[in-house]
Formats: C-alpha cells, structure tokens, sequence
C-alpha cells in the first residue's frame, strides 16, 4: 500500500452536509428534519455523541463526522429517585441513570434547571416532571435571598452560572464507594 492509500484511508469525512443532525431542547434527535423515532438508533447517536474542543457537539463513526447542532442540551432529566447508597439518581433520556452531583446543579436562564451529566462532560436540561420532584429538596437560607439543594443532609448552594469542572469531582455516593463517574452509577433502564 503506498503513501497516498493511506492518507485516504485515515482521512475524515465531514459528511455535516448531507446529513443534519439536530438535537431539540427535549432532546429529541432530528435528521433532516424528520425525527429519528427508531429506539436503537437513538440510543446509538446518543452514545456517539461527542463534545469538540470548540465546545460544539458532533457523532463519530468510523472514518465519517458529522456536526450535531443542539437547541439547548443534549440530555434531558426525565425522572428522580432517592437511593440510601447515592443520594439522588437521575434517569436521563438516553436510558440511563447516574447520581446526580448537588455542585453539578445550576438554575440557568429562564429559571430553566440543569446539572453536568455522563462524568461532566455534558449538561442536562430537567423535564418539569423531574424539576417539580426534585424542588422537595430545595430548600431557602433563613432570609430566602439563597437557596440550597438539600441531599442527604448536606446542603449545597443552588449556583446560577454552569459550574466549572475543571477539577471534576465525583458524585458524594461515587466518592464514598471509591468507584469512578463511569462505573457502577450509569446504567441502563430496560
């Protein structure tokens, strides 16, 4: 094989023009406008997804690319349950379910809830469903001005920008079971 086989064989397609990708902000994927309804391959795209260093979203099979545009996030917080072992799970649209992290929750615009999901390296949106079971466990400061999210007995403070997880840290549940954000607390729901 000489030189140039291989440089085309290594080479990236950006096939972005043939194929628009949208995520919506309930984070229903669309591909040319119509709505990829088919289970697996949600599931599929949702685990291709990929964050770019340009802080843009794109999926990646094999040799081809594609840029995702999302609306808002590109997951949802469908539901909560508490879990004596991890505080609060969050089941998310994707299927799974991981502990949500209180000092990865923020109240961003529009007083629309969010938290860093899949090890913080993305963001969810929460449904109302999920916003309304969740705000049990918000709590004010003795004047009202703060809030804090109550979890577990520990109260962290309700931050209104997106938190920098620069220097991630694990979920208080991971930290205390020694297992790390991809094991043991992400799974999937039949």
């Amino acid at each position: 094989m000489d030189e140039s086989s291989k440089s085309v064989e290594q080479e990236i397609l950006d096939v972005s023009p043939y194929l628009k990708l949208v995520i919506d902000k309930d984070a229903r994927w669309f591909q040319n406008g119509i709505e990829i309804v088919h289970p697996e391959i949600y599931k599929y795209f949702n685990e291709l997804l990929e964050k770019t260093s340009e802080d843009e979203y794109q999926i990646r099979l094999g040799r081809e690319v594609c840029r995702v545009q999302v609306e808002d996030a590109p997951f949802v917080v469908q539901s909560i349950r508490e879990s004596e072992q991890d505080g609060l799970c969050i089941g998310l649209n994707d299927g799974s379910t991981e502990c949500l992290n209180p000092e990865w929750f923020w109240i961003g615009k529009d007083n629309i809830p969010y938290c860093l999901v899949k090890a913080g390296l993305f963001h969810a949106r929460f449904s109302r469903p999920a916003y309304y079971a969740l705000a049990g466990y918000i709590v004010p400061d003795d004047d009202e001005q703060n809030f804090f999210l109550n979890v577990d007995g520990h109260r962290t403070p309700v931050m209104t920008e997106k938190p920098d997880v620069s220097d991630a840290r694990q979920c208080p549940a991971e930290s205390r079971s020694g297992s790390s954000p991809n094991k043991g607390h992400t799974d999937s729901q039949e």
